[in-house]
């Protein structure tokens, strides 16, 4: 009788053990899977043209670009660096006390005035290089922006 238990305790422990494993195997997948799903673009328009700003930013040169991604990054070194900053003022807006609306308020205003000048500088910049082209090179251009806008890539104007 105690050979028979000590046969039957290893096939119990691999049991347990290849439980586990399954378990183990069916979680990976599980984030594996929930990960694809959260990062598809099904939630985000996909076969959607970009939007016009994307395509007029992408289509400048790289020098005006980084020029403009410096100017709307200020002191912060980044544009991520200024999105957190922003995002830092706002809570400590939120979490003061007296709470200040009229401060969150002029914060607000502010981040929509600097993305409207930002807008507005890359418009100019785009301008300026339209203007430089001859009749056939934006005859050309155009063509290649329309071919974006009817087929478009998936995320293809992101950089």
């Amino acid at each position: 009788m105690t050979n028979e238990t000590r046969k039957s305790k290893p096939g119990r422990r691999l049991r347990w053990l290849l439980l586990a494993s399954l378990a183990l195997n069916l979680a990976v997948v599980g984030v594996v899977a929930g990960a694809a799903w959260r990062f598809n673009d099904h939630k985000r328009g996909a076969g959607m043209p970009p939007p016009v700003g994307a395509m007029l930013f992408r289509d400048l040169e790289a020098e005006t670009r980084r020029s403009l991604r410096s100017t709307a990054e200020g002191e912060h070194g980044s544009y991520k660096g200024r999105r957190r900053a922003e995002g830092g003022k706002v809570v400590d807006l939120l979490r003061a006390s007296p709470f200040d609306a009229k401060a969150l308020g002029g914060m607000l205003e502010a981040q929509a005035t600097r993305r409207h000048n930002f807008q507005r500088s890359v418009q100019s910049a785009w301008l300026d290089q339209i203007v430089a082209m001859t009749a056939e090179e934006r005859a050309a251009y155009a063509d290649r922006l329309e071919q974006r806008i009817r087929h478009p890539k998936r995320r293809s104007w992101r950089h």
